[in-house]
């Protein structure tokens, strides 16, 4: 019975603070450099990919930061990022529209290239674009 009592004391104390064991989690805000595409963040390209966006583009992510703007990032796989980003970022956002993001307040983009690096930052925030 005494060492029955700390593993229910362990479960009751991690199902109490929310935590969950989906491999799939990702904490909100923007990814590292190093991070890779969640699951939902491929499915989620996939689908972009399916109804006509570019077929580089292998990760997209987006969630509102601790201030409230929505910031997405996005794994391509190319090297040296688009000619043209304002383009790509309308296309992008168009597409995500579609899925239901909302882009109201503007957002903020990061693309990342395929060893992680960044290529484009683009803020289209209100604060930065008057």
């Amino acid at each position: 019975m005494k060492r029955i009592l700390p593993i229910l004391f362990l479960t009751a104390a991690v199902l109490h603070t929310g935590c969950d064991f989906v491999g799939d989690a990702r904490p909100s805000g923007p990814p590292t450099a190093t991070a890779t595409p969640s699951r939902s963040g491929t499915e989620l390209a996939d689908r972009y990919r399916k109804a006509g966006g570019d077929a580089d583009v292998y990760g997209i992510h987006h969630a509102k930061n601790d201030k409230g703007v929505l910031v997405l990032s996005v794994w391509t796989h190319k090297k040296a990022g688009y000619e043209n980003v304002d383009d790509f970022a309308t296309e992008l956002t168009s597409s995500l529209t579609r899925e239901g993001v909302r882009f109201g307040q503007g957002y903020v983009l990061n693309v990342y290239g395929p060893d992680g690096v960044r290529l484009h930052n683009l803020d289209t925030t209100p604060e930065h674009n008057p």
